[in-house]
């Protein structure tokens, strides 16, 4: 697949391309099990192939890519039990972020979100990729409101390795759920508006969880085969 990216400066080309390529895996740019290489990205942009290795074997140090030659690089496949600690992290961490974010959120704040979610259900409707890019901005921007950076660099570690999960949720989910006007987000949305920190922090972990129906579901799937589950 031919994602679009920034064009890169010369200087510090190597922190530059890990930062996009780190993005676009939490972005869901990329699907699970998709095949890299890296004379591919040098060619997308427009670098050498150096500063590329040295961003690959970065991610693929954080396991954010798996390396298996020296020039082919794959998106990893996650297991069930590995999406279920890192459902299990985003609960509980993005709750309590939702949580203080409802103690602390002003007014634009809120109409920001609530344009974002406008503009994420909109696509839903047709555009999965755009869909899963504004669901994840939605996230960070709740992130952002609650102040807490500690917090918020663990669970961008966790969204990198789920971005292309999400991806594949995005893809699979009925049309209509995600174009409901009861979609968690809007719950998330009304507690912040109440100053409703219990509530909050129950809407985000409510919205999370809808991930758990793919997870299931792929985990039955699977059994029906008698292989280990893969995404």
């Amino acid at each position: 697949m031919q994602v679009r990216m920034k064009p890169v400066s010369k200087e510090n080309l190597s922190a530059q391309l890990y930062q996009q390529l780190r993005s676009g895996l939490m972005e869901g740019l990329y699907s699970p099990g998709e095949r890299l290489t890296i004379a591919g990205i040098a060619e997308q942009f427009g670098t050498s192939i150096t500063p590329v290795r040295e961003a690959i074997f970065r991610l693929v140090s954080e396991r954010a890519l798996e390396m298996r030659a020296a020039t082919s690089i794959n998106v990893p496949h996650l297991d069930v039990a590995k999406l279920r600690e890192i459902q299990l992290i985003r609960i509980e961490l993005e709750g309590a972020a939702a949580a203080r974010a409802a103690e602390v959120i002003t007014e634009q704040e809120i109409s920001e979100l609530v344009s974002l979610q406008v503009s994420f259900l909109q696509a839903a409707r047709s555009n999965p990729r755009k869909a899963s890019l504004l669901n994840r901005d939605f996230h960070f921007a709740l992130l952002k409101i609650a102040k807490l950076p500690m917090l918020e660099s663990v669970v961008e570690n966790m969204w990198v390795l789920m971005g292309p999960f999400l991806r594949l949720f995005h893809d699979r989910i009925p049309k209509r759920d995600m174009s409901d006007n009861e979609h968690r987000h809007f719950e998330i949305i009304e507690a912040l508006k109440n100053k409703n920190s219990k509530a909050a922090r129950k809407a985000m972990q409510q919205d999370i969880l809808w991930g758990e129906h793919l997870i299931s579901k792929l985990e039955s799937e699977t059994n029906k085969d008698a292989s280990p589950v893969r995404i």
